[in-house]
């Protein structure tokens, strides 16, 4: 079982900053890079997904599925009903709780910036309170994942295209 975090900052910036902070907490810990994953939206309301890089390679960490999958919580924040198959409603049948996808698709307002990851060695506590310690309060979105919901979403992961995780952000880091 691991944790699902979101960070919600008003600004790209703080977001940024935190994304940073997570990065250099994972190698103080030793632990197994995941992904972090800086979800921004623009004046206009377009979202951008900023993968965390392994700056020796150029790919992103941890292969790049998990970050994908966090930034497809802001791209359609449609209800899921019956007869909706939006990426909501898939989410939804992964197992995924419904309150935290809403409070996801409706979190990131148009200026702002979120911060995911999933977490699973580095624990929970350790991960809210790095980004605690730092300038700005963001947003606190975190649900628990079930060994199910998991496996259903490596599932989801699985049908994401290579060449859209092949692609590095203008910064190198993020």
């Amino acid at each position: 079982m691991s944790d699902l975090i979101l960070f919600i900052f008003r600004s790209p910036s703080a977001a940024f900053v935190a994304g940073e902070a997570l990065a250099v907490l994972q190698q103080e810990a030793g632990t197994e890079p995941e992904d972090i994953v800086v979800v921004t939206k623009d004046a206009t309301g377009r979202v951008s997904v900023n993968q965390s890089i392994d700056l020796g390679s150029g790919q992103p960490l941890g292969g790049g599925r998990w970050g994908m999958l966090i930034g497809m919580f802001f791209l359609d924040n449609r209800q899921g009903g019956a007869e909706n198959k939006g990426l909501a409603a898939q989410f939804r049948e992964t197992g995924l709780d419904g309150t935290f996808l809403r409070e996801a698709g409706n979190a990131l307002e148009k200026g702002g910036a979120a911060v995911g990851l999933r977490v699973r060695l580095l624990g929970a506590n350790r991960v809210l309170d790095r980004v605690k310690a730092l300038k700005g309060t963001p947003k606190v979105l975190q649900t628990r994942l079930a060994a199910m919901t998991e496996e259903a979403l490596y599932d989801m992961q699985a049908q994401i295209p290579e060449q859209v995780l092949g692609h590095t952000a203008p910064d190198g880091l993020f």
